[in-house]
């Protein structure tokens, strides 16, 4: 008895959904959160959680962030957006969370 396989689809890396955690690297001042989390928004990708050091004001700070599920596209372009910002000074760490 011969089987037939079923054809196999192999999703294009723009369509995979996934949670991310994400790192920027930003002066700290007011209206930082605001302008990421709106471009987040933008892009249809909610935040799980946010972790800020305090730092003094102006100085470089880190900022975490773990999402729920977003498209892979979505948040290439989010990031492309927020890493133009002048308060963001390094490009952004992305990692993809599975499970």
């Amino acid at each position: 008895m011969v089987f037939a396989k079923k054809p196999t689809y192999i999703k294009k890396m723009d369509e995979v959904k996934t949670r991310f955690y994400i790192r920027f690297s930003a002066i700290d001042k007011p209206g930082v959160l605001a302008a990421v989390s709106g471009i987040l928004a933008k892009y249809k990708i909610s935040i799980a959680s946010v972790t800020q050091k305090q730092k003094k004001t102006g100085h470089l700070v880190p900022i975490v962030m773990m999402t729920h599920e977003a498209l892979e596209r979505n948040m290439s372009k989010a990031l492309k957006e927020i890493d133009g910002l002048a308060m963001i000074k390094k490009k952004t760490v992305r990692v993809r969370v599975e499970g």
